[in-house]
C-alpha cells in the first residue's frame, strides 16, 4: 500500500486543483511501467560494459524523455556499424567506450518543459540557474559576482559571500552552511522540486525547508530581511536570484564585479542612514522680535485688518466691464447645493451684505453660484462668469511671466512676502457696471460692488 498524495485537506480551490493534478500525475507514473514492456537500464557510466556472451540479439530500449532534435550535417550509421558497436559495448552516438548513447556528452541536451492542464506550471519548480556550472568549480570564481554580506538571525552574526545569479529563480542557502551557522529552519507545507538550468535534477531534488527571516546587509547602507530556501550548495552558501534582482534593480559594474547603486524602490525600503559621530557647533540665533519695525510704523493703517472689512472708495483704476457691441450678459441657472454648502452660502451672503461688498439686484444678468473644495477641505465660493467673459473686451495690460519672476530671484537669500487681505475686494467695480456682476442663489439675486473673482480682466486690473 502506497500513498498517492498528502491527505491534508485543500484550503482553497487552487489548492484543490493542484491536489487533483498531483494525484493524477502520480497515478499515471504508477501505471507507466505496466503499459510498456520492461526495459534493461544501461549500467552506470563509471563501470565498463562487458560484451554479451549470448548469441541471441538482445533488444535494449532506451526510451528518451523527449524527442531528440534532428542533427544537421550528421548522417546515420549503417546496420553493420550498429551491430559492431552493440557487440563491443560502444556508444551508438559517438562510438565511445565508457558510456552509452543516453549519457553521451556529445549528444545535445534538450531542456524539459513541463505542461499542465492549467497551463505552464512554474510555482512547483525552482531553477538554480548556473549553480551547477559555477559553484562546483572554484576556478571560475573570476567569472561570477560574489558580494560580501553580513547575516544576522536570532543573535547570530556572521559574514560570508553571496552569489549574484540571474539564472536562479529564488534565493537559496546551503544546507550545511545553515546548520553550522545555527540558523533555524522551517518545514515547508509543500516541497518544491529543484533542478539545474539544463533541466537535470540536483543532488537534492526537492526543497523541503526554508530559513526563518534572516537580516542580510550588503555594503554600508543596504539592509533587508530575506527567507532563504535550503538546498545543497557547498561552494555557494548564499545565492541571490532573479526575483531579488527584479525587486532591487541594482546597477551592476560587471568589470569590478560590484553593485554601484540601487534601484528607486530601495531608497524607501532598504537603504538606511549612516550614524556620524562628531561634534557640531550651532550658532544660536537671537530671538525674533514680533514688533513692527519703526520704519513701517507710519504705515500702520495699511496693515489694519479692520480697513479690509469696509467698502473701499472709488478710484481711477476701478474694474471696468466693457462689453462687445450688441451683446448682453447671459442669465445662468441656480446650481443645486448640499445642506453644508447652503449653510456656508447663507453665511457668505450675510457677511458681504453687512460689509457692503454686495447688494440685492434686479439686473437682467445672473451668473450661477457654486462651491469648489480646497486642499484643506474648506469650500471656496465661485461665480460662473464664463458667459460674461465671452462677451467682455479683454484688457491688454501685460501680465508678468512667472518664469521671468523666478529668474529674477536667482541668487537672493532673503525674501519679503506681502499677502494682501481680500486683495480683489480692495478694488471697486466701476460705477454703472455693477449690474453685470449679478449672480443667482437660492436665497435671492445679488450683484457685487467690489471686484469679484472669476472676471477675465481682474488679474490685469489688479496688476
Amino acid at each position: 500500500m502506497f500513498e498517492l498524495a498528502p491527505l491534508k485537506l485543500p484550503e482553497s480551490l487552487d489548492h484543490l486543483i493542484d491536489f487533483c493534478i498531483a494525484m493524477d500525475d502520480q497515478i499515471r507514473e504508477r501505471r507507466h511501467p505496466r503499459d510498456r514492456p520492461r526495459r534493461v537500464l544501461p549500467p552506470l557510466p563509471s563501470l565498463p560494459r562487458h560484451p554479451s556472451t549470448s548469441g541471441g540479439s538482445e533488444n535494449v530500449k532506451t526510451d528518451l524523455p523527449v524527442v531528440e532534435p534532428m542533427q544537421i550535417g550528421r548522417t546515420g550509421i549503417s546496420e553493420a556499424e550498429k551491430a559492431h558497436r552493440k557487440e563491443k559495448g560502444l556508444c551508438f552516438y559517438c562510438a565511445g567506450a565508457d558510456h552509452f548513447r543516453l549519457q553521451c556528452p556529445q549528444r545535445p541536451r534538450v531542456g524539459r518543459v513541463e505542461h499542465s492542464r492549467r497551463g505552464f506550471r512554474t510555482g512547483d519548480t525552482q531553477v538554480v540557474g548556473s549553480l551547477c556550472a559555477s559553484c562546483v568549480d572554484n576556478d571560475k570564481k573570476k567569472s561570477r559576482i560574489l558580494l560580501p554580506v553580513s547575516l544576522s538571525c536570532g543573535g547570530v552574526h556572521l559574514k560570508t559571500e553571496a552569489f549574484l545569479d540571474s539564472g536562479a529563480s529564488g534565493n537559496f542557502m546551503d544546507k550545511n552552511f545553515a546548520a553550522k551557522s545555527l540558523i533555524p529552519l522551517v518545514l515547508r507545507e509543500r516541497p518544491l522540486r529543484v533542478e539545474a538550468i539544463d533541466g537535470n535534477p540536483l543532488s537534492c531534488p526537492h526543497i523541503t525547508h526554508d530559513t526563518v527571516d534572516v537580516c542580510i546587509k550588503i555594503g554600508v547602507l543596504h539592509q533587508e530581511t530575506i527567507r532563504f530556501q535550503i538546498i545543497e550548495s557547498p561552494s555557494c552558501p548564499i545565492v541571490l536570484g532573479f526575483p531579488w534582482l527584479i525587486e532591487h534593480n541594482p546597477v551592476v559594474d560587471w568589470v569590478q564585479r560590484d553593485i554601484k547603486c540601487w534601484g528607486q524602490s530601495c531608497q524607501f525600503k532598504c537603504l538606511g542612514t549612516v550614524n556620524v559621530i562628531g561634534s557640531l557647533n550651532i550658532a544660536t540665533a537671537p530671538p525674533l522680535s514680533t514688533e513692527v519695525p519703526e520704519c513701517y510704523r507710519a504705515l500702520k493703517e495699511v496693515f489694519s485688518k479692520a480697513r479690509t472689512e469696509v467698502l473701499p472708495p472709488h478710484r481711477p483704476y476701478d474694474c471696468a466691464i466693457d462689453l462687445l457691441p450688441g451683446t448682453m450678459p447671459p442669465r445662468g441657472h441656480v446650481y443645486p447645493l448640499s445642506q453644508r454648502e447652503n449653510d456656508i452660502m447663507e453665511e457668505y451672503i450675510r457677511e458681504n451684505l453687512e460689509r457692503g461688498f454686495i447688494r440685492r439686484s434686479s439686473s437682467p444678468a445672473g451668473a450661477g453660484f457654486f462651491f469648489v473644495s480646497k486642499k484643506e477641505g474648506d469650500l471656496r465660493p465661485c461665480i460662473d462668469y464664463r458667459g460674461l467673459n465671452r462677451i467682455t473686451i479683454r484688457n491688454a495690460y501685460p501680465i508678468p511671466l512667472i518664469t521671468e519672476l523666478f529668474d529674477r530671484l536667482k541668487g537672493a537669500r532673503v525674501y519679503t512676502k506681502l499677502d494682501l487681505r481680500g486683495a480683489y475686494n480692495l478694488v471697486r467695480v466701476k460705477k454703472g457696471d455693477e449690474w453685470k456682476t449679478a449672480f443667482n442663489t437660492r436665497s435671492g439675486h445679488y450683484e457685487y460692488l467690489v471686484m469679484p473673482f472669476g472676471l477675465c480682466n481682474a488679474p490685469a486690473v489688479f496688476q
